[in-house]
């Protein structure tokens, strides 16, 4: 049952954010040549995502326990999602600009998986205790809190400003190195933007909610936010799956049931094509 007006954005929204996450799981899973331990973070980053878009859509309005269910859980998803979006800009900053190979470290791995989670689950369990658990004013149910969406969205806005600047500095250092395409430097330029553009509707809207409590909720603001909250996921195919020149080729020598092993020597087109990709 449609809730209110925002609840057809929130579902196109949703649709499109787990398909995207689901993209890159399925990709993951299926092609074991793309498992190197960087894109192990994203596997991460897609799961957040895919919950992100499932708890959004959830009808939470039909009773008072689902609704305070999903309250919960898209507090912790959401600000999970965010510290993974970072995490993994992290990883590529350091690999690229300074040779650490961060991503091969176990340690790192646990650790970074550890600190991500704590951060989402004290934003879970803040909204357990100080919130209005399940008093929504979206299509999902949210916490009504100005202290508490302030403490959340000061972690969502230090943690996707966190990333800008990493994927800013990145971009920086490989446009002046020729082994990079250059197809490469502008993905590696939008995809810290994306993030905080996916991000600006809600973050205007609780801004304005946090200044002042009663302020009257737009329209526009709360049909942007019910759309392009949910879409995070899209992100994990379009730069990871659909812009990774290593991951379509997998992907083509995979439709044609080839593998790039047995053709490692060869002279054949389909080899030269991976070993480019691969280096580029």
């Amino acid at each position: 049952m449609i809730h209110n007006k925002e609840s057809i954005p929130c579902i196109i929204g949703s649709t499109i954010g787990m398909a995207g996450s689901l993209i890159f799981i399925i990709v993951y899973t299926f092609i074991k040549e793309i498992r190197d331990s960087a894109r192990k973070f994203i596997l991460i980053l897609a799961i957040y995502d895919f919950l992100l878009g499932f708890f959004a859509i959830l009808p939470g309005h039909v009773s008072s326990g689902l609704c305070k269910v999903q309250a919960i859980f898209l507090s912790f998803v959401f600000v999970g999602a965010c510290c993974f979006i970072f995490l993994v800009s992290l990883v590529f900053y350091l690999k690229i600009c300074h040779g650490k190979n961060v991503d091969e470290s176990k340690t790192f791995f646990i650790v970074g998986n550890i600190i991500g989670s704590f951060v989402a689950l004290i934003a879970a369990v803040m909204s357990i205790s100080f919130g209005e658990v399940g008093t929504g004013y979206t299509h999902w149910c949210w916490i009504r809190s100005s202290r508490l969406e302030a403490v959340d969205y000061s972690i969502v806005w230090i943690v996707l400003l966190g990333t800008v600047i990493l994927y800013t500095l990145l971009y920086l250092k490989i446009r002046k190195e020729k082994k990079y395409s250059k197809s490469f430097h502008y993905k590696i330029f939008v995809l810290g933007w994306i993030y905080l553009l996916t991000e600006l509707f809600t973050s205007i809207k609780r801004a304005r909610q946090i200044i002042n409590p009663d302020a009257k909720d737009n329209l526009f603001l709360d049909v942007m936010q019910s759309l392009t909250v949910p879409m995070l996921g899209l992100w994990d195919a379009v730069f990871f799956v659909f812009a990774d020149k290593n991951v379509r080729s997998f992907i083509y020598l995979r439709l044609k049931k080839r593998n790039y092993e047995e053709l490692k020597g060869s002279n054949l087109e389909d080899s030269k094509m991976i070993e480019f990709t691969i280096h580029n």
